[in-house]
């Protein structure tokens, strides 16, 4: 399941650099595209920043059970914008429905090949992965900025560990 997750955080992360380069975030002092998997991360206490995805893994479970080992993987990114900063936050909106639009960019298309990224180097599966586009959730305002969540299906089939 691991090389699921971690070929789909590629590809969207890839992607995200080839629509929108300058999307970057600094995490513990490294620029990098903003797309981040939380489960990967360092435990920090550090809060989640403006004018990024965040990737959270939910439940995984089989397609037809008994009929297939097809699988299902549910991954809810949530982002958010806090406006432009130089004029005290305005355009909140407008930033989010950017963030709306690269999403829906990256996830398109809805599929990849799968590669084992766990010794460092990608290795190819020879197998894919494809999943929905995102669900939009309604937006979510505060006093400082405005927020949305995604629901996106990722389905696959699991590795099997030859001995």
């Amino acid at each position: 399941m691991q090389a699921t997750k971690d070929s789909f955080y590629v590809a969207l992360r890839d992607r995200l650099v080839q629509c929108d380069p300058n999307l970057t975030i600094t995490i513990d002092g490294a620029t990098r595209p903003a797309i981040v998997v939380l489960e990967n991360e360092p435990p920090s206490s550090a809060p989640q920043q403006d004018e990024a995805f965040y990737l959270h893994w939910g439940e995984a479970r089989l397609v037809h059970p008994g009929n297939s080992t097809l699988m299902s993987l549910e991954c809810t990114i949530s982002y958010s914008s806090a406006g432009q900063r130089d004029t005290g936050g305005v355009a909140r909106g407008r930033s989010l429905a950017a963030l709306d639009a690269d999403l829906l960019t990256v996830c398109a298309p809805s599929c990849t090949e799968k590669y084992d990224y766990s010794s460092g180097s990608p290795v190819d599966l020879n197998s894919s992965i494809f999943w929905t586009l995102p669900q939009l959730k309604t937006a979510k305002l505060d006093a400082t900025e405005v927020g949305r969540q995604a629901q996106v299906t990722v389905f696959f089939y699991p590795e099997v560990n030859q001995p």
